[in-house]
């Protein structure tokens, strides 16, 4: 068999629509199509996919295709891990692509580097058509090629939980994914798994792996929802914190309150589908992981919006933000750092009711403050719903009439607009 410098193994199930994209972006690679091998895997395709692979590998002699009953994504994977031959593996979904420079980029790099780190990564980029819609965070941190460390502080944002990456072929040794029902975290864990062992992670800034969001049939469109993972996750996680003993490294405090941000952001992380007892467990197991993730892992996030901040600040057992007031102003000052402050309380409707809007309703008590109207006193609703994901359910409403609006804090006055 020939010496290929690397393997591209192409899960593909009912992707028709998009697997002829995917394939011609290996033809292109500018390292030589000869130089790569194609592993194919028909995970039980019921549509024209397994036609359009065998297409491809009966015109070329470096693509191989196995079909396969339907198992899954993991398993699928696996199945192409045992059948790659190439010095390098990279993994492509068979709906997204690989800019023209990737392979050789990467793989050239990866000589360079190759007994300091067992694995790659370059950049990711999501499309809508052709057009790029949303760069990686990430990027901030890796913004030249090179080796990061990931025991350093200023790398915890990192957060390699994507499978734009390049890792060594050590045959029978290869990491597996995880095959565990319902999981949904394979990508994010075998990154983990991968890195953990020397804690430096590679960067190539050249090529690009081409994330295709138009598809809206992908696991990542359907399956996400508190109903299907939350427990799964929830084992993952406190399973990965576990594994470290009493010290969490900070990229992995990373890892996991990324997860935490942006499941509450986008409706899927709250256990709404529980109630009583379950409700409060589920929600018990949420508060223990953010004990043990660092207050600068949550206030310097680089994707955190102001309310959630304080919401995950309000959640974390061991934060302790303080209020401070003045005839200056309303200020949050955590460990010795003033996190927020204003000189006007901002008023908002939702639901028909009027909203008093601040970071510092999550941490105040009722008795601490009062509203008027004039010489009203107006009265308010201190609900803080801890069922809601929406930062305004948790300030204070009230019934609001025409007028010029006052809020006294520990009996100090602040204007409302």
């Amino acid at each position: 068999m020939p010496e290929y410098k690397a393997t591209v193994i192409v899960p593909v199930y009912n992707v028709e629509r998009f697997l002829r994209g995917c394939l011609k972006s290996l033809t292109e690679q500018t390292i030589g199509f000869e130089n790569i091998e194609v592993v194919l895997v028909n995970d039980g395709s019921t549509d024209n996919s397994e036609a359009v692979c065998r297409e491809f590998a009966d015109k070329y002699d470096n693509v191989f295709l196995y079909s396969k009953e339907n198992e899954g994504l993991s398993k699928t994977r696996n199945y192409g891990l045992a059948r790659s031959h190439g010095k390098y593996i990279f993994f492509l979904d068979s709906d997204d692509k690989l800019r023209a420079d990737t392979v050789k980029s990467v793989t050239d790099f990866f000589d360079t580097v190759y007994d300091e780190v067992d694995l790659v990564t370059y950049r990711i980029i999501q499309y809508y058509g052709e057009k790029p819609v949303i760069v990686h965070y990430r990027y901030r941190t890796l913004t030249k090629t090179g080796v990061y460390d990931l025991t350093d502080p200023d790398n915890r944002f990192i957060t390699q939980t994507n499978i734009n990456i390049c890792i060594k072929n050590r045959g029978e040794d290869n990491l597996l994914f995880d095959t565990t029902p319902n999981f949904r975290h394979e990508d994010e864990k075998y990154c983990c798994d991968i890195l953990r062992e020397k804690m430096k992670i590679g960067f190539c800034s050249d090529g690009e792996y081409i994330y295709n969001r138009d598809n809206v049939d992908s696991i990542v469109s359907t399956k996400f929802s508190p109903e299907n993972i939350f427990d799964t996750s929830m084992t993952f996680y406190e399973k990965l914190f576990d594994s470290f003993g009493r010290f969490v490294p900070t990229y992995y405090q990373g890892i996991v309150f990324n997860d935490l941000r942006w499941k509450l952001k986008d409706g899927k992380l709250l256990p709404l589908h529980l109630s009583g007892e379950d409700w409060e467990k589920a929600n018990i197991r949420i508060d223990r992981l953010l004990a043990r993730i660092e207050e600068d892992t949550i206030v310097l996030h680089p994707s955190v919006s102001e309310n959630r901040l304080f919401y995950w600040l309000l959640r974390r057992p061991n934060s302790h933000p303080t209020v401070v007031c003045t005839d200056k102003g309303i200020s949050i000052v955590s460990d010795g750092r003033k996190l927020y402050e204003t000189k006007k309380i901002r008023i908002a409707v939702k639901d028909s009711k009027a909203r008093l809007v601040s970071p510092v309703f999550f941490f105040l008590k009722k008795d601490n403050v009062r509203l008027f109207n004039g010489e009203n006193e107006i009265p308010l609703d201190f609900k803080k719903d801890m069922r809601s994901d929406d930062p305004l359910d948790f300030m204070p409403s009230f019934e609001a009439d025409e007028g010029i609006y006052t809020v006294k804090i520990n009996s100090i006055g602040y204007p409302c607009i």
